[in-house]
């Protein structure tokens, strides 16, 4: 008896709980319509009405419409703008908001585009009719709407027609610079040859600070260096003592080989050398001159390092230090001597040296 009586009435209760949820469900996602007060507005020419605020959403789309109680709702506006725009207005990624006040005999519409175009956009649309006003301000949303869809397409078929770059592996990477590492790994040539022209400076080979010019050709087997060279250096005088009449103009040509060792890993090279040249006396001042000129023999060592500016050309700075075999002796007739190049020379040179490395 009991079971009878509570089992209709659980069904009945089951049936109303059910219809209540599906009819609280079916008016949250309608939302299309809801009602609010707007804010107050205070203003000499502006008459208090009362304002309906319907606010419609649509993803992606969306705009708010409030207006008058005596104009147009937000559906029959919405009806305008995609009559206007030809589709639904669901389909147009745009966010609008349009405030629209009764001032006087006039209905002011306020649209704002802020969402929609790149500039700060506020328009404003005036009408004494609010059905005439919407519209206006349906064609004014249309148009936005098929901006931004227009937009939103162009975007689309860039990221079709321009997809990114596929994700490249650590390996494909690094392959991109095998060739680089092959190229600079790879082994210089077995011979290089060149021209060098320097400036030579050096003591104990002409009277005072000698100065001069070398110009070199320059080989390279592997490790080993030969070089070819001849040097003018520039006249220089001398004296017996000072205000002596006894003054004798020296000048000096000579021709060197050089051999010596250069590797390709570091900038630096050393050598042996000999040099022979011819030493001239001019303008002696003398009542008997025992020697005009003379051969210069002479051997050594020296080293040298270079900075490789390009790959065709270096700059180069080099100390040689010379043993004379034989120099030449200009002296007076009665055996003082004038001048005499000392027994051991030492030159610096600086030079530009162009040619296959």
């Amino acid at each position: 008896m009991l079971g009878r009586i509570v089992a209709p009435n659980f069904v009945r209760i089951v049936t109303v709980a059910l219809l209540t949820l599906a009819g609280s469900r079916a008016i949250a996602d309608s939302g299309s319509l809801a009602r609010r007060v707007p804010r107050s507005r205070s203003a000499p020419a502006i008459a208090p009405t009362t304002t309906t605020a319907v606010a419609v959403q649509a993803a992606p789309s969306t705009f708010a419409w409030n207006a008058p109680a005596t104009c147009p709702d937000a559906t029959s506006l919405r009806t305008r703008i995609e009559a206007r725009l030809e589709r639904s207005l669901d389909e147009a990624p745009v966010g609008i908001e349009v405030e629209v006040v009764h001032a006087g005999d006039r209905y002011i519409a306020r649209i704002d585009l802020r969402a929609v175009t790149v500039a700060n956009d506020m328009r404003t649309l005036k009408s004494k009719n609010c059905s005439e006003l919407a519209d206006a301000v349906a064609v004014v949303i249309a148009r936005a709407a098929s901006d931004a869809i227009v937009r939103r397409e162009v975007a689309i078929r860039d990221d079709i027609d321009d997809p990114p770059p596929p994700p490249t592996s650590v390996a494909a990477n690094a392959a991109k610079f095998i060739p680089d590492l092959v190229r600079a790994a790879r082994p210089p040539r077995a011979w290089a040859i060149g021209a060098r022209f320097s400036g030579v400076s050096g003591i104990g080979i002409i009277p005072k600070v000698g100065l001069g010019g070398e110009l070199a050709l320059t080989m390279r087997f592997n490790t080993t260096l030969a070089e070819v060279a001849g040097t003018r250096w520039v006249m220089s005088a001398a004296q017996f003592h000072d205000g002596a009449p006894a003054k004798v103009d020296v000048d000096l040509d000579t021709a060197a080989v050089r051999v010596g060792w250069r590797p390709t890993e570091i900038p630096i090279r050393a050598w042996v050398a000999a040099e022979g040249g011819s030493m001239h006396g001019n303008n002696i001042v003398l009542p008997t001159q025992q020697l005009e000129s003379g051969r210069w023999l002479a051997a050594g060592a020296g080293f040298g390092i270079a900075w490789q500016m390009n790959r065709y050309a270096r700059l180069v700075g080099a100390t040689e230090t010379m043993l004379a075999i034989e120099r030449v002796r200009f002296s007076l007739g009665d055996g003082m001597i004038v001048y005499a190049p000392s027994p051991m020379s030492v030159r610096t040179s600086v030079g530009l040296e162009v040619g296959f490395q």
